[in-house]
């Protein structure tokens, strides 16, 4: 797998996952140094948003429209993972107010590693490529965007539609009404 940074082809390591296989468990360090997993099963639907690097402009804008558009879903946990260092990133969210969204960092490239996303050489070598995974409660991948060129940006309408879909599913079983109606 691969994708390009300024029009140069550049590998990605790591698994290639797609919609419709597990969410790998991945191991990111929160901002106050403590370490948590994110993707697989999980008491809600998770969207993980790899970023290259917030000092960009492109990341940086991606993650401001990202933290606004992801208020409007309650039951959404939303993990922006970057690679950069963690100073750098408690002065950004603070002064950024990133406050629907959990910027973390993926310190070990645990996260890179398990979602295929470690950039391989270059100048970018060890960043993260730009890409977002829709993680389900039940721990599937519904929904995946691994951008080709390091310089644009994610189709945020469709990401953002994607959730608003896996929202809208009901849940599996019988609901109260339909119990009582029997």
């Amino acid at each position: 797998m691969h994708i390009t940074v300024h029009g140069t082809k550049t590998p990605l390591l790591g698994k290639k996952l797609s919609v419709g296989k597990e969410a790998p468990a991945a191991r990111v360090t929160k901002l106050d140094g403590t370490q948590n997993v994110i993707g697989m099963i999980a008491p809600t639907t998770q969207l993980l948003i790899s970023i290259p690097s917030l000092k960009t402009e492109v990341c940086s804008l991606g993650a401001k429209k990202f933290n606004e558009l992801v208020k409007e879903f309650k039951k959404l946990t939303t993990y922006m993972v970057t690679t950069d260092d963690r100073e750098f990133v408690e002065e950004y969210a603070q002064k950024e107010s990133i406050d629907a969204a959990e910027i973390v960092i993926d310190t070990n490239r645990n996260f890179a590693k398990k979602y295929g996303l470690l950039i391989s050489e270059g100048k970018l070598k060890e960043r993260l490529a730009r890409a977002v995974y829709l993680v389900d409660q039940e721990g599937m991948i519904v929904y995946k965007e691994l951008v080709p060129e390091i310089v644009d940006e994610v189709d945020y309408d469709a990401c953002i539609e994607a959730v608003r879909e896996l929202a809208n599913i009901k849940k599996k079983g019988h609901t109260h009404e339909e119990w009582m109606s029997a």
